[in-house]
């Protein structure tokens, strides 16, 4: 996590932000009706997605394992005199809260960067309430290209949103379903390399 902690006073840059109205814009489309009211955003870097959805949920539950990342949240929590949300440094790979129950999980773009996927499903699944929706956005099955900048990238390049499906159904997840919503490009060296993001909807 130390190259999350390094960019964290320079994560927001104009490019992330335009990108993360258009991941809220559709986190919204997903919310289930008036029944989500609590909400955690997982892996929430400076929380580029998560403070665009302030008014949609009553409370949001900011997380994520760089230290650094998680002090401009609450940086920007005191400039907006928000109590009602709260920022945390957690793992859930190695600290998952045991009493955290939440009717909604959404995360953007974190999934490829761990290893197990199928533990982390496991631990988010059990930290949702019954009836709670996780909603996961992440890169569809690329050749690198998202990563070719960072060679020391040893995560997932992307992912097939089908296998995906069926692993969080094995961690017991009902109504999953998947689909691509955002097209882009990032420069790496003089190419511009395209990609995609795809929005995973699940319900406990």
């Amino acid at each position: 996590m130390e190259y999350f902690d390094l960019m964290a006073k320079e994560y927001d840059t104009d490019v992330r932000i335009k990108r993360a109205k258009a991941i809220a814009d559709e986190i919204r489309l997903h919310i289930a009706g008036g029944q989500i009211k609590t909400a955690l955003e997982y892996g929430c870097g400076t929380g580029l997605a998560g403070f665009q959805l302030l008014n949609d949920f009553d409370s949001i539950l900011f997380a994520d394992s760089s230290p650094e990342m998680i002090e401009q949240v609450k940086q920007k929590l005191l400039v907006l005199k928000k109590s009602t949300e709260t920022a945390i440094c957690c793992d859930f790979m190695t600290d998952s809260p045991q009493d955290l129950s939440v009717d909604c999980i959404f995360s953007v773009l974190v999934l490829h960067h761990i290893k197990d996927t199928k533990t982390i499903l496991s631990r988010l699944y059990s930290a949702l309430r019954d009836g709670g929706q996780l909603l996961m956005i992440d890169i569809n099955t690329d050749d690198g290209g998202f990563h070719a900048n960072h060679p020391g990238f040893d995560g997932h390049n992307g992912f097939d949103q089908s296998a995906l499906i069926d692993l969080a159904v094995e961690a017991g997840f009902r109504k999953a379903e998947a689909k691509t919503f955002y097209h882009g490009s990032k420069t790496a060296g003089e190419e511009e390399k395209p990609y995609s993001l795809f929005i995973l909807d699940a319900m406990r």
